[in-house]
């Protein structure tokens, strides 16, 4: 090991007494690599012997990885364990990838050895997020109606797990449209959103989770919700990033709704 840093909240400084800990490795020889995740699980064991569990190796290229959780003992469980970890690791070679994918790092320890110029890529400042990224706005765009084509399909079965399922994606990629128009990349964190919109943001996706009596009158709300958020940020969107607004497939599924969802409103207009 050659240096070692925090990430995450714990490097950004928002952190709570609910956040996991992202602790991020740097391999100088290469030849070590395929010895890591051995030599990490071995030092884990003897921390916490027989006490904690991982969820699987993942790799992005640059940066290998691992999420793990310490075992809690009740009835001292929040003191004692329970603790979200996630393991990262990568060489001098992946280095810029690896800190500009993952941001700020709070730098705990760094080998006196390591060349200048790895040391200066350690102690460098990253933004806290990644900047709006084109083309996943584009895709996005286009995602948000393909998902939502396939709305008629899951009502009409009364597919209601299907449709909570369907319309919590659809959701999911209008929060990283506005984000991004917002001007950032949200981070793949599952417990956080509410950091990366503005308050009138906040309030407006979370009016879009209301439930009618009614199951079908439910889904039906929550998308004209979503398709009201989509008609107002969307178009700034496109202008902000230089891309295509898809007139003509929201025109298509627009009219798919109209025919073949009952109840469906005939006009959806945005404030």
């Amino acid at each position: 090991m050659a240096a070692l840093w925090l990430g995450g909240s714990l490097a950004r400084g928002d952190a709570d007494r609910w956040s996991s800990i992202d602790l991020h490795l740097l391999v100088a020889d290469k030849t070590a690599l395929p010895l890591t995740q051995t030599r990490l699980f071995d030092l884990l064991d003897e921390l916490f012997p027989g006490e904690w569990s991982y969820f699987g190796v993942q790799s992005l290229g640059h940066t290998t990885f691992f999420d793990g959780i310490t075992h809690a003992r009740l009835p001292a469980a929040a003191n004692t364990g329970g603790v979200r970890f996630r393991l990262l690791w990568t060489t001098p070679d992946d280095l810029p990838m690896h800190r500009a994918w993952h941001g700020p790092a709070h730098l705990l320890w760094i080998s006196d050895d390591l060349p200048y110029t790895v040391q200066a890529l350690l102690r460098a400042s990253q933004p806290v997020l990644r900047a709006g990224n084109p083309p996943a706005v584009q895709a996005g765009l286009i995602t948000f109606w393909q998902l939502l084509a396939h709305l008629p399909a899951v009502i009409n079965r009364k597919e209601h797990l299907a449709a909570a399922s369907l319309l919590h994606n659809v959701r999911s990629v209008l929060t990283d449209l506005v984000v991004a128009l917002n001007g950032a990349t949200r981070p793949t964190a599952l417990a956080r959103i509410n950091p990366y919109l503005g308050p009138a943001q906040q309030e407006a996706f979370e009016k879009s989770l209301r439930q009618a009596a009614n199951d079908t009158e439910s889904w039906i709300g929550q998308a004209v919700a979503l398709i009201v958020l989509y008609r107002w940020y969307a178009p700034q969107l496109a202008e902000m990033y230089g891309l295509t607004y898809p007139a003509a497939l929201e025109e298509s599924v627009l009219a798919l709704l109209s025919v073949e969802v009952p109840g469906w409103p005939a006009r959806i207009t945005t404030a």
